[in-house]
């Protein structure tokens, strides 16, 4: 029994011997395959890499870069603003082409302007006054006052390249001179040459219709030119009536009012021989345009010296 275990001993320990063997002749071929395998590999690698045609590798061009062209900026312009006018070219005095307005700018810039008027008739026996304060607006101002003789006026200023252009109007005048120009004004002063005609005899008070003066004539060249305001201005009313109709005289007229009869009688030159109705009915052919504006002149005057009382 006991020689029989050790026999089964034996024989265990010679099967384990032959196991470790066969295992380790297993792990031995399938080292030896892998090896075998690797190196094949490594042989058709080899193979394959001396069998390569050679090629030339084609170098790359690189391109050279075109330069892309900067834009040149365009400076943006700055507005420059330019002055309606310069002021300093109109400061200080300056003078109506006849004579009789004065203006002195005594302060003036691009926002306001400040000056004094004055004006007088041809022979100077009545002067109105204002000082006059106005915004300017671009190259020009507009106003209102009121003078000293009462006179309400409007105007404008024009400044343009150094010269001035004045407009002034009174629409309801209140004195025998007022407010009155347009025109470019001048930097000289033009000297005040008196009315040429003759200057009226006074007469008593009441004994207006009788007023005469020395000479033919209130206004001798009353059918060849306009007359002006400075002078009609310097008549009375019942001398502006005489004048108004010296003009109908000289066309014939004969007059119904004795005084203004005896009057023109009185003339070395009067031809009374039209009637006053045929006259009248006829005078639109008969009169020119001189005689047409200067009657509407002295008209419009001697109702105004009528309103004043003179």
């Amino acid at each position: 029994m006991r020689r029989k275990r050790e026999m089964l001993k034996i024989l265990l320990c010679v099967l384990i011997a032959v196991f470790v063997m066969v295992s380790a002749a297993a792990l031995l071929l399938v080292g030896f395959r892998t090896s075998a395998q690797k190196e094949q590999k490594k042989q058709e690698a080899l193979a394959a890499l001396e069998n390569r045609p050679t090629v030339a590798p084609t170098l790359a061009v690189s391109a050279t870069p075109s330069p892309t062209p900067r834009p040149t900026a365009t400076p943006t312009p700055i507005p420059t603003v330019v002055a309606a006018f310069n002021p300093d070219d109109f400061w200080n005095e300056w003078y109506s082409t006849d004579g009789t307005v004065t203006m002195n700018i005594y302060n003036i810039s691009l926002d306001t302007v400040s000056f004094s008027f004055s004006q007088t008739d041809r022979n100077q026996t009545q002067t109105v006054t204002a000082d006059v304060t106005a915004e300017v607006a671009g190259n020009a101002a507009k106003f209102y006052f009121s003078d000293s003789a009462g006179n309400n006026s409007s105007g404008n200023l024009i400044f343009d390249n150094g010269q001035l252009y004045v407009k002034i109007a009174t629409s309801e005048p209140v004195s025998a001179v007022y407010p009155s120009v347009n025109c470019i004004m001048s930097r000289n002063q033009i000297p005040l040459i008196p009315d040429p005609t003759a200057t009226p005899i006074p007469t008593p008070q009441g004994q207006n219709q009788q007023i005469s003066q020395t000479g033919e004539y209130f206004f001798p060249e009353s059918n060849s030119r306009y007359l002006t305001d400075d002078e009609v201005s310097v008549y009375s009313s019942a001398q502006l009536e005489l004048a108004k109709n010296e003009i109908y005289a000289r066309h014939g007229r004969i007059f119904v009012t004795q005084s203004i009869a005896d009057y023109f009688n009185s003339k070395s030159w009067y031809q009374g021989t039209v009637d006053p109705d045929t006259f009248d009915s006829q005078q639109d052919s008969v009169f020119n345009e001189y005689e047409i504006a200067n009657i509407q002149k002295i008209e419009e005057w001697e109702m105004l010296k009528k309103a004043a009382g003179n």
